[in-house]
């Protein structure tokens, strides 16, 4: 039945919501920051809602170590669709998510990523890639935070898929720390299960200390760029006995 309500509820939500979307996209020609936090507003509660009908019980740890009163880059692991809902609602600031350019043939959906400030990725094509990586970069300098997973794909795997350097250059650009987030959990809720069948299930999502990469040569700060995978990793598997606790 959680399937059933969920998906029903997600489509009506999607279309229902509309008028309210070009409301939103008049909004942002007279006042962009208003527009934001608006969309901001209904995301949070559609996600919100969403979520309580799957039944997923978050643990989130660390949202203490997250810099307040200036934008972040996070970075995670990703396991499932959900780790957008979750990661997003469990952020009390507006946050948007660079995805790939494929999410765009999608009917509607891009319209409220769009609203909430995503971007989107074009892995085939270096120059339209530059570009999102700048775009990006451009929202999180106007005060809005971004979160990537350099991964790539949903990674069903005990161990991290390589991260892509790409992302980094957002926080490079933008001057902005880097907040690695390390997400397990998720794919319970859908992907691991027969048919994509929603489940109840716990997710645990930590937030790790700051890495600040401003100032520092090429070699230094390839060096520290390379340890976040397995920070994150580390966090993972800590944090797994938490997510599968009855």
């Amino acid at each position: 039945m959680r399937t059933i309500f969920a998906y029903l509820f997600a489509f009506l939500g999607i279309i229902l919501c509309t008028p309210y979307h070009l409301y939103l996209y008049l909004l942002a020609k007279k006042d962009q920051e208003k527009a934001y936090r608006h969309a901001q507003k209904l995301v949070k509660g559609f996600f919100g809602i969403v979520l309580f009908i799957c039944g997923a019980k978050r643990t989130v740890i660390g949202l203490e170590r997250v810099p307040k009163d200036q934008p972040i880059l996070f970075v995670g692991n990703h396991r499932s669709f959900f780790d957008i809902l979750c990661c997003h609602n469990a952020l009390d600031r507006p946050l948007g998510f660079m995805s790939k350019d494929g999410i765009l043939k999608v009917p509607i959906l891009p319209w409220y990523m769009k609203d909430i400030g995503c971007t989107f990725l074009d892995r085939s094509d270096l120059k339209k890639g530059l570009e999102t990586i700048l775009q990006s970069a451009d929202i999180v300098k106007s005060g809005h935070s971004m979160m990537v997973f350099p991964e790539g794909h949903r990674n069903d795997g005990e161990e991290l898929l390589p991260f892509k350097d790409g992302a980094y250059k957002i926080a490079q650009k933008a001057g902005c720390p880097i907040v690695p987030v390390s997400i397990c959990g998720t794919d319970n809720i859908m992907e691991a299960n027969k048919h994509n069948f929603i489940r109840s299930h716990k997710v645990v999502i930590e937030f790790l200390d700051p890495i600040d990469i401003n100032g520092l040569k090429p070699k230094e700060r390839k060096e520290v760029l390379e340890t976040i995978p397995a920070l994150i990793q580390e966090a993972r598997v800590k944090n797994l006995p938490l997510a599968t606790k009855k």
